[in-house]
């Protein structure tokens, strides 16, 4: 810790009887001070602090404010306008736009989004820093939040949607209003990933829905290994029906149904993240709703190998 030396001269009435006494005038700390008495208080002392060696690093000063708190920071949420009807609040997989302000802890505006118009994201996807998803859950179309972020929860890949927030900052403030809130369907999901909209899903278009989720929003695979070209040739196969390497919204709403209703068949206490219904899916091999750290350190090999549960209706029967 940086050392800080503290030199305390006390100015006693002895120290001072040679201004009372007639003395013109007397240097105290750099300072000329007037002749006589009645104007100077006697039992003030003079601090002077002056500081030696480096000053803390971020790391140093992110430490200590952990060890002041107990454990690690968490967000911290001031509502700010919260509107008398809320007939939807934000929650896991729904899809919310936002317009924000972000600053530093010094209250220093680093960038808005008022002007280039607002962020549409997917909440519990890792679409976002942790620390703002989890600051927009429960929150109301037209609701403004005031959400601070810690250093642990604001690290993000590089993208473009996020390129203008700090990654090296203690603390990120952001000023939010939520604009539009959409409940999360399949259905709707669907529409997410059909990137030219004509209600079906190619192997091309699966491999281009991935190298968008990395460019605008810094998603991308947590195994280094999988390769996209590989893990869109098994996605296709897994919901394609009637094998001829087209998915259509039919034969896709049908495989989300099938692996809903295993889901809810197994009760798990398997660790890990909540499946994600967007490309990573195809992670959740055993169909208990959790990709276990197992399971996506095995992705890559699993994905070559293609996968084990295939679809077995006829597009006749769907």
């Amino acid at each position: 810790m940086t050392p800080l030396f503290i030199f305390l001269v006390l100015l006693t009435s002895q120290v001072l009887g040679g201004l009372n006494n007639g003395a013109s005038s007397k240097n105290v700390g750099g300072r000329r001070q007037p002749t006589g008495g009645g104007g100077l208080d006697e039992n003030i002392p003079v601090i002077e602090i002056r500081g030696e060696g480096a000053p803390m690093s971020s790391a140093q000063i992110r430490h200590l404010e952990e060890m002041d708190n107990g454990g690690p920071l968490d967000i911290k949420i001031e509502k700010t306008f919260v509107p008398a009807k809320c007939p939807q609040q934000a929650k896991r997989l729904d899809f919310v736009t936002f317009h924000y302000k972000v600053f530093t802890e010094d209250n220093k505006k680093v960038y808005q989004t008022y002007g280039t118009g607002p962020v549409t994201i997917q909440l519990g996807t890792g679409m976002i820093m942790p620390g703002l998803d989890k600051g927009l859950k429960g929150m109301c179309a037209e609701e403004l939040r005031k959400v601070r972020v810690p250093y642990r929860m604001s690290r993000k890949s590089k993208s473009k949607v996020w390129k203008n927030i700090p990654n090296d900052e203690n603390w990120l403030i952001f000023n939010i209003e939520m604009v539009e809130i959409k409940p999360y369907t399949p259905e709707i999901q669907f529409k997410f990933l059909d990137l030219n909209e004509d209600e079906q899903l190619t192997n091309k278009e699966v491999q281009d829905f991935q190298k968008k989720m990395k460019k605008e929003f810094g998603k991308t695979w947590k195994n280094e290994d999988i390769d996209n070209v590989t893990a869109a040739g098994y996605y296709i196969k897994y919901f394609d029906v009637n094998g001829d390497g087209i998915v259509t919204e039919v034969e896709w709403l049908k495989i989300m149904d099938r692996d809903e209703k295993l889901i809810n068949d197994k009760k798990t206490k398997e660790k890990g993240r909540k499946r994600d219904p967007g490309i990573g899916w195809i992670l959740d091999f055993d169909n208990d709703g959790i990709v276990s750290y197992k399971e996506n350190d095995e992705a890559a090999d699993r994905f070559d190998a293609g996968p084990t549960l295939l679809p077995m209706e006829s597009k006749d029967e769907l």
